[in-house]
Order: C-alpha cells, then structure tokens, then sequence
C-alpha cells in the first residue's frame, strides 16, 4: 500500500514535470520560428515575390503602384512607369524558373531590434507568352527603415532590354534607388 501511494505521487509529479517540459518545447519553438521569420526577411519575401510576379502577369498597374514606398509615390508617376515598363517588353510576362536575393542588408541595435531591413529580388530567366527570355525582373525593397517609414516598400522595379540577336540594351525602370 505504501509503495503504491509512492508510485502513484511519482506518476503524477512525471506527469507535471512532462506537461511543463511539452508546453516549454512548443512555446519556446513557437517564440523561435516567429523570431526566424522576423529576422530572415527571405522568406517572407519569396512569398511576397511569388504575389508580385502575378500583378505583372495580369499587368495589374494599380496594385504593383500600391507596394512602392510612400516617397517613391509621391516623387514619381508610377502608373505611367508601369505602363512604359509593359509596352517595352516583348510580350506578356508568364514564368520564370525562380526567384534569387543577390542584396539584402539589416541593421539590429545592441537589444535585437530592427532598425533596417532591404533586400534585392530578381525573377530570373522570365519568359514572355512572344518567347522572349529576360536574364531577370528585378526590385529593391526597403522592409524596415525606423528612421525613415516613408522609404518602406518597393523602391525601384526594373529589367534590361534584349533585341532579336540577344543583346542587352537599356534598363527599363519604375520607381528610383535610394542611396542608404
């Protein structure tokens, strides 16, 4: 009898102690997958990318207008950079065989906070339905500017040219590069 009274409190106090382990396992992994995600803006952004790619396809103007930065905005007439930027390319966009991130850059204060965040996009290889192949399509992107919101969004969009012969010509921009 008294070593089942034993058993039993050791059963119950190995069940208290798994619970907490369990709950500290989940909480603490839950706590580090949002902080990945908070510190690795790749993988927000491919998604981001993969919803952008799409306005271009349907050359959705008003939404792709809608991701720059609010100075991009004001200092630019992007819905008519948008459309010279469609009626220079030879065809509609359709595919591209994948996304890369040649630049990105953050800054983090002495306590983990985020002051800065950008990044550069590019769709390589992207295809046209006149089966014209863009080497890349290509963004800068400021996620996070503290100092200055204004500069959050897309700041530039662009891509190159390329005749007949596959020669490469001038870039094509919407949008400008703001110097950090």
């Amino acid at each position: 009898m008294f070593y089942m009274r034993i058993i039993k409190r050791l059963q119950d106090a190995f069940r208290i102690v798994l619970l907490v382990f369990i709950l500290g396992f989940v909480l603490s992994g839950c706590g580090a997958s949002a902080d990945l995600e908070r510190t690795n803006p790749k993988k927000l952004a491919k998604k981001e990318a993969e919803d952008i790619f799409e306005y271009i396809k349907a050359e959705d103007i008003d939404s792709l207008v809608a991701l720059f930065s609010s100075d991009v905005q004001k200092s630019h007439d992007l819905k008519k950079e948008w459309e010279s930027f469609f009626e220079e390319l030879d065809g509609k966009a359709v595919s591209y065989e994948g996304i890369s991130f040649p630049g990105e850059g953050m800054g983090v204060d002495k306590k983990g906070n985020i002051y800065d965040s950008h990044l550069s996009i590019n769709y390589n290889n992207v295809k046209t339905d006149n089966g014209t192949t863009y080497t890349e399509f290509g963004y800068f992107q400021t996620r996070i500017d503290t100092a200055h919101p204004d500069r959050e969004g897309i700041n530039i969009f662009t891509f190159q040219i390329v005749d007949k012969e596959g020669n490469k010509g001038e870039f094509i921009t919407v949008g400008e590069y703001i110097e950090y």
